[in-house]
């Protein structure tokens, strides 16, 4: 969709394949497997620390109002939502708890 060729093909082609290993990733997490596929990719290998655990993880879309761009927009909507149906459980302190004066 993008137009272009050569060298920005492949690493458009690359993109997008990064962005799908992390939507395996997150539909992973939102269904809470047994197994998520962190090393698909070097992308979420790298991102593994701040997906999983006890992390935060905010994403952020870019839509557009017009048109033209209308199959891309829905899509990183539907990319939003996927990211959006993970449930993380409350983080578990270890060891003994603090006391408070």
């Amino acid at each position: 969709m993008s137009g272009v060729s050569g060298a920005a093909l492949w690493e458009v082609s690359c993109i997008n394949r990064s962005l799908s290993a992390l939507s395996d990733v997150l539909g992973a997490l939102a269904e809470q497997r047994p197994h998520v596929p962190y090393r698909n990719s070097k992308l979420t290998h790298l991102l593994q620390d701040a997906i999983g655990g006890d992390a935060k993880l905010l994403v952020m879309l870019c839509v557009s109002p017009t048109q033209r761009y209308v199959t891309e927009s829905l899509q990183s909507l539907g990319f939003g939502t996927r990211a959006r149906q993970v449930q993380k459980e409350l983080p578990r302190r270890k060891g003994n708890p603090l006391k408070v004066k």
